[in-house]
């Protein structure tokens, strides 16, 4: 996708299909405007895709890249809720601070996090700040590390299995 025909194409499908994408993307994240962004970023991304190869099934693809931008966003959602659940109940309640206990749980979880993110290689580190922190996607993160977006997605998995305890909730360590 990216050639002239191929983005009028792009946009016959984002036109024609529009109510079903929305609903893909919204049945993953439950929200519509959110669902709504995430069709909007991927237009954005196949316009300004340059494929190679042509898709033989471009409203499959389309749906598709909704369908991934969803679950990416559902998943960055949940590590974000998860890891500042606990300082965002201060920030929403001005009249009561947060416990001493909750303030101290909260510095350890993340503390542990921080910990466990340092054991990690250093390319994995640099994946996992880069998609959470830094708000790249993973096409952008290889084409600037210069590695498949195969290899990124591996290292991403390997970065949330390495902090699922604290992205579950549960800072044990597992055995």
């Amino acid at each position: 996708m990216g050639t002239d025909t191929e983005d009028g194409l792009v946009g016959q499908i984002f036109v024609t299909h529009r109510r079903a994408l929305v609903g893909l993307a919204m049945r993953i994240l439950g929200c519509p405007c959110r669902a709504e962004d995430v069709v909007q970023d991927a237009y954005i991304k196949l316009c300004d895709a340059r494929s190679a190869c042509p898709v033989r099934h471009p409203a499959s693809y389309v749906m598709q890249v909704v369908r991934n931008l969803a679950l990416d966003g559902y998943r960055r959602q949940q590590i974000e809720n998860r890891v500042f659940t606990v300082e965002d109940e201060a920030i929403d309640m001005p009249d009561r601070a947060a416990s001493p206990e909750a303030q101290v749980t909260a510095r350890q979880m993340i503390g542990g996090m921080l910990e466990r993110l340092k054991t990690l290689p250093e390319r994995t580190r640099t994946v996992f700040e880069m998609y959470y922190f830094q708000d790249c996607t993973q096409r952008e993160i290889a084409q600037s590390l210069g590695v498949s977006t195969t290899l990124v997605n591996f290292m991403m998995q390997d970065a949330r299995q390495a902090l699922t305890p604290w992205i579950s909730g549960t800072t044990e360590e597992p055995a």
